[in-house]
């Protein structure tokens, strides 16, 4: 396999600090575990009921949502949850959908998700967010001291406990809108 090497990568085990995720876990996070990737997808096992994303936010890029049974034998079975999810063009006039089964959500480039809550969990929950970025990030509409909108990114992913908020867009340093 020596000719191949250079297309294998481990998964470094992360820490989740407890709450709602097993103690460890495996993130694949694009481009920071392999050079050059064009997605991230991380793998969360949820062990209790929580709030995931506790606010709004969009990507300029397409996102999937799956959610299944954390028994991969059977995903429809051990599935034993309800989950709380809110989407739409307009953060102020976003629909609430509840979520019993399992199910992938396809959240179109510039929609507003959030928040994302585990409001019921019978049975560990399998929850996957794809989104189609070679890093993931979260833009969230703020209202500076004057009371003037603006937009925040917050890049690098989002911990297993708490969104990273010491990073902030790549793009300008602080704030983007959606054409910018």
């Amino acid at each position: 396999m020596a000719e191949f090497d250079w297309l294998f990568f481990e998964f470094p085990k992360e820490e989740t600090h407890g709450g709602m995720l097993p103690p460890v876990q495996a993130y694949f996070r694009g481009e920071m575990s392999v050079p050059g990737s064009q997605v991230t997808l991380p793998y969360r096992a949820y062990m209790k009921p929580g709030i995931i994303d506790s606010e709004a936010h969009y990507h300029r890029e397409d996102e999937y949502l799956a959610f299944v049974g954390h028994d991969l034998r059977d995903a429809f079975d051990s599935f034993d949850a309800e989950i709380v999810f809110y989407m739409g063009e307009d953060p102020d006039d976003m629909e609430k959908i509840v979520i019993d089964k399992p199910t992938m959500i396809k959240v179109p480039g510039l929609f507003w998700h959030g928040p994302l809550e585990i409001t019921r969990l019978g049975k560990p929950l399998f929850f996957q967010p794809v989104l189609l970025n070679s890093r993931y990030y979260q833009i969230h509409r703020r209202v500076d001291s004057k009371g003037r909108p603006y937009k925040e990114a917050i890049m690098h992913g989002v911990s297993p406990c708490k969104l990273d908020s010491s990073k902030t867009c790549s793009f300008c340093g602080k704030c983007m809108d959606k054409e910018g």
